[in-house]
């Protein structure tokens, strides 16, 4: 089996990153993504990781995301895992009940999306895992739990332009490009409602009311035949993505 290299981004949630306490309970090796500003305060709680301190504070999450993805191709590093720091919990499924587990799912999950040439792979969320009769969910989002393979994606990178959707839009970049995508339904994690706890992206993205503006570029570069504006039942604004069309209507990507 392939070694795991699992990098956790995390900003503002010394005291309350989910993850990182779970991790201390694993036996693979786990890498901490920090700003300067935060670097200090959590290596003096979580001394035991090593970390990757970031150049500069508060670029963004598609910043750190590719500040990742260059670190780890400029080290040859072949696939990465990267996860949100706000996961609060992971499972195997058997049938339709979950079974909480450990980063164990991880080494699992990746030995599916090898085995089965997906360039993208994430776990699924647990909400829909349980309900599912077929192992993988391909050629959609990856989200939260994310297994990258920098063999078949290398170069490729997130756009800050879309910020709050850039893990959609790099999802939708990589089937464009002809490789695949791919949620295990084997493995899923548990997080909270995006923009619900304190840290991360709440204050920076969802709190500064940026998704409106996040769903007009969507359209803006994918177009409405791919991305379709709605409102969803909490009165937010979002797009909805026909992945199945982004080979024949996509627009303006290159």
């Amino acid at each position: 089996m392939e070694k795991l290299n699992i990098f956790i981004p995390t900003k503002n949630r010394v005291n309350n990153c989910t993850l990182i306490k779970f991790a201390q309970t694993q036996i693979q090796s786990v890498t901490i993504v920090v700003e300067p500003q935060d670097h200090e305060k959590y290596k003096a709680i979580y001394p035991e990781f090593e970390y990757l301190i970031l150049p500069i504070n508060n670029a963004g999450i598609a910043y750190v995301r590719n500040f990742i993805k260059e670190y780890t191709e400029n080290n040859s590093i072949k696939n990465y895992w990267q996860l949100d720091d706000d996961i609060t919990g992971l499972f195997y499924r058997q049938n339709s009940k979950l079974i909480r587990s450990g980063f164990d799912c991880l080494q699992n999950a990746q030995e599916q999306f090898l085995n089965n040439s997906i360039a993208l792979g994430a776990l699924e969320y647990g909400q829909f895992a349980w309900s599912q009769t077929k192992p993988f969910v391909f050629n959609s989002f990856c989200d939260c739990c994310v297994f990258v393979d920098n063999t078949k994606l290398f170069g490729l990178r997130y756009r800050a332009y879309l910020e709050g959707k850039e893990d959609r839009d790099f999802a939708m970049q990589v089937i464009k490009s002809g490789n695949k995508t791919a949620r295990t339904t084997l493995y899923a994690f548990n997080a909270p409602t995006n923009g619900s706890n304190a840290g991360g992206l709440k204050e920076t993205f969802y709190d500064a009311g940026k998704e409106n503006q996040c769903v007009e570029r969507m359209v803006e570069t994918w177009g409405d035949k791919i991305c379709v504006p709605i409102i969803k039942d909490s009165g937010r604004r979002d797009v909805k993505i026909i992945w199945n069309e982004i080979n024949s209507n996509q627009i303006s990507l290159f």
